[in-house]
């Protein structure tokens, strides 16, 4: 099976044949305003317009949040689009078909596991149906439909050292088995037992669809109680949540995840009909499981047990996925064991109505360790309170950070000082990383005038981009010198394709959809360029001490005398700069 071939010439294609109004427009309406389009932001809450689209460039910005980028971007942010996904989306909508290419030969080896796991799942599961077994009388005691057993590919491996070698070794070879997690070499001797003995099996999917591997529950009381498939390049549990791959379209659709801890519990919300059920599969939430829950949903609910260490468990899950960058709710499931127990017992209706009043993570946690606030002495308030720090420091807006503070305070009733104390070095850590990262504003005015054609061609051809201090406008600024150099309109498409960030897609995006300089804002122009340059020539001398004195160290004069002259003559050029 071939794949798409995803190469710079054919992103620009399709970036090119893409009208980003029609897909931006479908978000958030907008008018033409000038030469380019504008609507409220979908990206932050605004009165006035500030969300700028231009159809000639492909590129969207937000002069209020900042946000901007191409058409793909845009459906990242807004569909949870990969970049290969939504460059597929596009290309399906304008009617591009993508070119495929063949598959290397460790693709091929991992289709061949692949295979091999699809059919140890149908084995499986046509063992589950031979007469009466461990695994149907399990079932039968937790009510398990036949429909479900079905739907969700259910089996079951027999009290056997080797039903799936048996099955499978002459088809697919024993160490083909072994790779795929099914089979182990023995101990002492030669040959292979299967790995999953006297359990229900259950089938795990990538987000794709493909099922790479099993959850297998032990039916006579062995540890462990659920025994998954050997970490492997198909199968990372860090890296997969059970039920995604059936509910990623909602959660995408209702920009919302319920997240459980059980596969029992997702199957029994799923196949009721609740939307975006997804399960962490019995293990400790992991930075990369919120990173996939992130690329679906903005918001994700916590429904784990409703015991102490249910609850225990939803807060140590909470931080991971705030730093996500997840709003984070929980479910108190008011009694019930967790919400498979809850659905059996009272119907999908009331874990709907449970769901309805899911709270904001912090007044659960509140509610969870200042409940008893008037008993506490002045040393368990400070231990308490302490416990709020990994999920203060782990929101990344200020506002919900300052307001969660707020409320943590009045909870324990003290002063918000008392519990800011606890997170300011964090906060102000932050506040100065991204001062750090912020571009220096003289640098994208020359920026702007530079794409919008303002500053001459002769000009333009003695500026250096070591006048850029800047990463992204360093990068930006070659490459549309070199645009220009050659005589051509510039191609945003290409431009874009060449770009290595989203820090540059977003700068460029910035730079082009600024409105027009005027004369008065061209006249000051030498008053931004001076320093820049005068800076360039500061740095240039400090590189040329350093290799001066590495010169020195290795004993070379001539290199020596050579750096020596090339420093006077950089002071000398920045003492005539007016």
């Amino acid at each position: 099976m071939a794949f798409v071939d995803l190469n710079d010439s054919v992103i620009a294609q399709v970036r090119s044949a893409a009208d980003i109004v029609d897909f931006v427009s479908q978000v958030t309406p907008l008018k033409l305003a000038g030469k380019s389009y504008k609507g409220l932001c979908p990206f932050h809450r605004e009165k006035t317009p500030s969300f700028h689209v231009d159809r000639d460039k492909g590129l969207f910005y937000c002069f209020g949040c900042g946000t901007g980028g191409d058409v793909f971007k845009f459906l990242a942010l807004t569909e949870r689009f990969t970049f290969p996904e939504a460059v597929e989306h596009v290309a399906s909508r304008v009617g591009i078909e993508l070119p495929r290419r063949r598959k290397t030969a460790k693709e091929s080896d991992k289709d061949d596991l692949l295979e091999v796991i699809d059919d140890a799942s149908e084995a499986f599961h046509q063992a589950l149906g031979w007469g009466e077994n461990p695994a149907k009388r399990y079932l039968d005691q937790r009510g398990v439909a036949e429909e479900i057993i079905k739907k969700y590919g259910f089996g079951y491996a027999p009290d056997s050292w080797d039903y799936i070698l048996t099955r499978l070794a002459r088809k697919q070879g024993e160490k083909t088995l072994e790779l795929a997690g099914l089979v182990m070499p023995r101990k002492s001797g030669t040959g292979f037992y299967d790995r999953f003995r006297n359990r229900l099996m259950i089938p795990i999917h990538r987000e794709t669809g493909a099922l790479v591997g099993f959850g297998g529950r032990s039916l006579d009381g062995s540890d462990p109680k659920y025994l998954n498939s050997p970490e492997s390049e198909l199968f990372n549990k860090s890296r997969l949540l059970y039920n995604l791959h059936r509910s990623k379209e909602a959660m995408r659709r209702i920009d919302r995840a319920i997240l459980v801890e059980g596969y029992f519990d997702a199957i029994a919300l799923d196949h009721a009909g609740v939307p975006g059920v997804v399960a962490s599969m019995g293990t400790s939430l992991t930075s990369g499981q919120a990173s996939l829950l992130r690329r679906y949903t903005t918001r994700v609910v916590i429904a784990y047990d409703g015991d102490d260490a249910g609850r225990n468990a939803t807060l140590r899950a909470a931080p991971i996925l705030l730093a996500a960058g997840l709003t984070v709710s929980a479910l108190d499931l008011q009694g019930e064991k967790d919400p498979d127990s809850l659905v059996q017992k009272y119907g999908v209706d009331r874990f709907l109505e449970v769901l309805g009043n899911a709270t904001d993570i912090f007044e659960f946690a509140l509610k969870e360790w200042a409940g008893d606030v008037k008993s506490l002495t002045g040393r368990e308030k400070a231990d308490r309170v302490e416990a709020f720090v990994p999920l203060l420091n782990a929101v990344t807006d200020p506002v919900i950070r300052n307001d969660a503070a707020q409320r943590i305070a009045d909870g324990f009733r003290l002063e918000f000082e008392s519990v800011w104390s606890r997170v300011r070095g964090k906060a102000a850590a932050q506040s100065v990383r991204q001062v750090s990262r912020a571009v220096p504003s003289g640098e994208k005015f020359v920026l702007t005038a530079v794409v919008q054609g303002r500053i001459a061609r002769e000009k333009l051809s003695g500026m250096d981009e070591g006048l850029f201090s800047d990463p992204a406008c360093k990068t930006l600024f070659s490459i549309i010198k070199t645009e220009f150099s050659g005589g051509q309109p510039i191609d945003y498409s290409q431009i874009a394709t060449h770009l290595r960030g989203e820090a540059e897609l977003t700068l460029l995006s910035e730079v082009t959809l600024t409105e027009d300089l005027d004369e008065a804002a061209v006249a000051r122009l030498n008053e931004v360029l001076i320093p820049m340059q005068k800076a360039h020539i500061e740095r240039r001398k400090r590189e040329i001490q350093r290799e001066i004195e590495e010169a020195v160290r290795a004993g070379d004069p001539d290199r020596e005398r050579r750096l020596d002259a090339e420093k006077l003559e950089l002071s000398r050029m920045s003492n005539t700069l007016k």
